[in-house]
């Protein structure tokens, strides 16, 4: 099977390979007798639509849209954009499939990454938060969790590994920032920021695609954070009332503000600094792929990019 990438389809190529099936609409021919398929098809280069015009209820039934397909069929162009006219296409197995293809990977070093936390630790001069980040990082379910999730489904660090690069992103902003204000407790910072997004190794599943599991569409990261920060430190009887408290406050206001679905807004400083560490990581992330990710490498400027609202700047 040719292992290509939507990025390298080109008008005139014959294609057999794997994507996943993003979209599927069963819709009308124009002469009023029958259906075709329109079909959305992806990887982690990008999009591509697709027509069924043979065989319709069959791959109709068979293939549901999640589902890593195999496609056969030829590239056209149709109004000026390549389009896969497609003679045939059925399921694969996930575990025969390379979920490499599909969802992006971080680009931060997983023994690199597995240092730095150790070092966040070694650092911490609170012997309650460094006796907890300890007992976290030994749970092997917990840390294999934290190097796969994802930090979001689209905007921001959507990719394998992208929690722990965005978490250890505000991790260094805090150790940086602390020394500026000197009656900031670092610690604290440096614990929130670690464990502000925690939840979100509840609230992901990933396979062809990230998406929510169903505890993350009901509950949340912010509900499910607290519940799995609590359930740690319910495991140190001696852990200070007000220090757990205020540890499950950073995760209850990172967000900032009631309208960005944040159940508090921060209530102390170290809270508030934690908030717009969190914007900052994340708006970055989104410029940067934005400039990235833009069709033509020698456009000045990216399409409209909807998580912020704007068209973007690359010169």
């Amino acid at each position: 099977m040719a292992e290509i990438l939507i990025e390298q389809i080109k008008p005139g190529q014959n294609i057999n390979s794997i994507f996943v099936l993003k979209v599927k609409k069963l819709l009308p021919l124009r002469s009023g007798t029958g259906h075709y398929l329109a079909v959305v098809l992806g990887d982690k280069t990008g999009q591509v639509e697709g027509r069924v015009w043979e065989s319709v209820s069959e791959i109709q039934e068979r293939c549901r849209v999640g589902d890593i397909v195999n496609v056969q069929g030829q590239v056209v162009e149709y109004n000026g954009k390549v389009q896969i006219q497609i003679s045939a296409m059925s399921v694969c197995q996930e575990d025969k499939a390379d979920l490499s293809r599909f969802i992006p990977s971080s680009t931060l070093d997983v023994e690199k990454a597995r240092a730095k936390l150790l070092s966040v630790i070694g650092s911490l001069h609170n012997t309650h938060l460094k006796s907890l980040l300890s007992l976290i990082l030994s749970d092997d379910d917990f840390l294999n969790a934290l190097l796969m999730s994802p930090a979001a489904k689209r905007n921001h660090h959507a990719t394998i590994g992208g929690l722990l690069e965005h978490s250890l992103g505000i991790v260094s902003a805090a150790e940086r920032i602390a020394p500026i204000y000197p009656k900031i407790d670092r610690d604290l910072l440096v614990a929130g920021a670690l464990l502000h997004d925690i939840g979100k190794v509840e609230e992901y599943s990933f396979s062809a695609d990230i998406d929510f599991t169903d505890e993350g569409r009901l509950l949340g990261h912010i509900v499910l954070g607290v519940r799995l920060l609590d359930k740690y430190i319910n495991r140190l009887p001696d852990f200070p009332e007000e220090l757990r408290l205020k540890l499950l406050h950073m995760i209850v206001s990172h967000h900032g503000q009631y309208e960005w679905q944040s159940p508090k807004r921060p209530k102390f400083p170290e809270a508030a600094v934690l908030h717009h560490l969190d914007m900052i990581d994340a708006e970055v992330n989104m410029f940067s792929y934005a400039v990235e990710s833009r069709e033509n490498q020698d456009d000045h400027w990216t399409g409209w990019v909807k998580g912020l609202d704007r068209y973007v700047f690359c010169k």
